[in-house]
């Protein structure tokens, strides 16, 4: 009992040391062995990460995160697993990065270590989830204090390459790290990134084109401005509530309610899921714009569908628990970029009814 309480108060003295006084920790990585004590504090990172962000995510849709505490929890776990085997592979491939080298010792004890302790600030993450969860007012305060912590993470993953490896080394090393959680855990820098916009739209540059002239529509308390040309119906199918066409092109306004922990960008997906079925396309790509001061997820696509050109550009748009998609699909276009202009021209004119 003895044995297990003292190390127990190593380890919460350890992991309070790496977070209170990291150029302290790192002095101590080429002298000490950490051992499993790196497997904890990974996995505990990538809870506390997972529940700052998800709460995050959840709260910028104006829901509270306390009817999802079970779920918050289960995910959490899971990506605390997934960090850690992350943090794993990302060790052995610096261990045999440096070891090619036959220039620098490393052992593989110390490359896990020095990123697993590195991200030990992560764990008191959570506490953005609680300043949320007290006031949802205080969403842009627990977003600063979410990024505080990475930051600080990032300085701790600097200084402890710095302390195992020479300068040059560590400046690859560190890169090398970065380049790796980008692959090893895409989508939680996707939700990151997703979150910063859900938290601040002003990232997010304004849609610059030209608004179309025509006539307006209320579209369930919003308001959409389209051309003469574009013929208006409504075709009773389930989430759509508008449809326009032309003889070469139709506009469906779709309404969505995206999944609490479902960020914009997954929610585009999900929007565009059914009017990409059978799509092949040649060209892809995806921005993230300003309409009416609301994030949007524009996805313009060149491509045929059963041998004919079709062109589909989609304007995603998430207004906190609420979401709508304006999808255009141009048939056999003669110019695509005119008709994405056009489709840019026509979504730049969507007003959203306010939010009560």
């Amino acid at each position: 009992m003895v044995e297990s309480t003292g190390e127990l108060g190593w380890f919460r003295a350890e992991v309070l040391r790496s977070i209170m006084r990291p150029q302290s920790f790192a002095s101590s990585l080429a002298r000490e062995h950490f051992g499993l004590a790196g497997v904890l504090v990974a996995l505990a990172a990538g809870v506390g990460l997972s529940i700052g962000v998800d709460t995050l995510v959840v709260a910028a849709k104006g829901l509270s995160p306390l009817p999802f505490l079970s779920r918050l929890l289960f995910e959490s776990f899971l990506m605390g697993l997934r960090l850690d085997i992350g943090v794993a592979a990302i060790a052995f491939a610096l261990y045999l990065a440096t070891a090619a080298t036959r220039r620098v010792e490393l052992t593989l004890d110390q490359a896990f270590s020095a990123i697993a302790f590195a991200l030990s600030p992560l764990i008191v993450a959570p506490v953005a989830a609680m300043i949320v969860a007290l006031d949802p007012v205080l969403l842009g305060v627990g977003g600063i204090f979410l990024a505080l912590i990475i930051l600080r993470a990032l300085a701790g993953l600097a200084l402890n390459l710095r302390a195992v490896l020479p300068l040059p080394a560590a400046a690859l090393a560190l890169a090398l790290v970065l380049t790796g959680c980008l692959i090893v855990l895409p989508d939680q820098a996707s939700r990151l990134r997703m979150t910063a916009y859900a938290i601040t739209p002003q990232l997010a540059a304004p849609l610059v084109v030209a608004p179309a002239q025509g006539k307006r529509y209320d579209v369930e308390g919003a308001t959409l401005i389209v051309p003469e040309a574009w013929a208006y119906s409504i075709r009773g199918i389930p989430g759509e509530v508008a449809h326009f066409e032309t003889p070469t092109a139709t506009l469906n306004v779709v309404r969505g309610r995206p999944e609490a922990f479902a960020t914009m960008d997954s929610f585009a997906d999900q929007m565009a899921r059914d009017e990409r079925l059978g799509f092949t396309a040649r060209r892809d790509n995806r921005s993230i714009e300003s309409i009416s001061g609301l994030v949007t997820i524009a996805d313009r696509a060149d491509g045929a569908y059963e041998g004919r050109h079709i062109a589909l550009c989609q304007f995603a748009i998430v207004q906190r628990a609420t979401g709508v998609a304006l999808q255009f699909r141009f048939f056999d276009p003669p110019d695509v970029e005119e008709a994405f202009a056009e489709a840019a021209a026509i979504a730049a004119t969507w007003r959203p009814a306010p939010v009560r």
